[in-house]
């Protein structure tokens, strides 16, 4: 089915898929957006490339959830990157929580994870994946959510050793690489124009460490050089220790 098989709304578009329990998205554009929740999970449906196409997040299936079963300080590169020490585990703000997979990694490692989340589907998807894992008989986890803008509060946070950034990777050339859930996830959030300024946010909090997750060759954030940096296979943390405010 195309979008020029159906009426441009939402409504209409929920009829011609058959879909029941339907919230429109009058927060996001394009208009041509809808919820649906079926087998007790939460779809985004959304015009993409003349096409409807389905999006939903889960922690507790697909390689997020193989990953996290395996989980140790010794295996996970990121474990390093944000301070984890045999009787250590930083408390940690993951300023751009988006599909909530590296916030899921940081917990099984034993942190407190708070993961913040400004865009209302992103969000929306985001916290019925958690409800999702909560659910699970064996959670055990110190994760939470919250709708915020990051860095508006980012100021406001206290008790928190590292602030954790994951900005939108720039565009890759070889477009093709991408796989279709990250084209629709970057649909939803966009650019992150503003990733510069929300590192001049999380440097001037009261975090003792800032990691930010980049491609690798892709310039630092905001011109500013980090104290070190943990290459990965795919991509780099740049980790920035706020000395003032040092406890790790």
């Amino acid at each position: 089915m195309t979008v020029t098989d159906f009426a441009a709304t939402s409504q209409d578009l929920a009829k011609a898929l058959g879909l029941s329990d339907v919230l429109s998205l009058q927060q996001i554009n394009p208009s041509l957006a809808i919820f649906d929740r079926h087998n007790d999970q939460l779809s985004l449906y959304l015009e993409n490339e003349q096409k409807v196409d389905q999006l939903c997040f889960s922690l507790i299936e697909g390689e997020v959830a193989a990953r996290a079963v395996k989980v140790s300080k010794s295996n996970e590169v990121i474990a390093k990157a944000i301070g984890c020490k045999p009787h250590f585990r930083p408390r940690v703000i993951d300023a751009t929580a988006g599909m909530g997979r590296d916030s899921l990694i940081m917990a099984k490692l034993g942190c407190s994870v708070t993961m913040l989340e400004r865009n209302f589907a992103i969000h929306c998807l985001l916290e019925d994946a958690l409800q999702q894992l909560k659910a699970q008989p064996d959670f055990n986890l110190n994760i939470q959510l919250e709708k915020q803008d990051s860095i508006a509060q980012l100021a406001d946070m206290n008790q928190v050793d590292v602030i954790y950034l994951d900005p939108m990777f720039p565009e890759r050339k070889k477009s093709a690489l991408v796989k279709k859930e990250m084209r629709l996830f970057k649909r939803l959030a966009g650019e992150d124009n503003d990733a510069d300024q929300l590192l001049k946010s999380a440097l001037a909090s009261s975090a003792s460490r800032v990691v930010v997750k980049r491609p690798k060759g892709a310039p630092v954030l905001a011109g500013l050089k980090p104290s070190h940096e943990i290459k990965a296979k795919k991509f780099r943390y740049d980790v920035y220790l706020n000395l003032n405010n040092s406890l790790s």
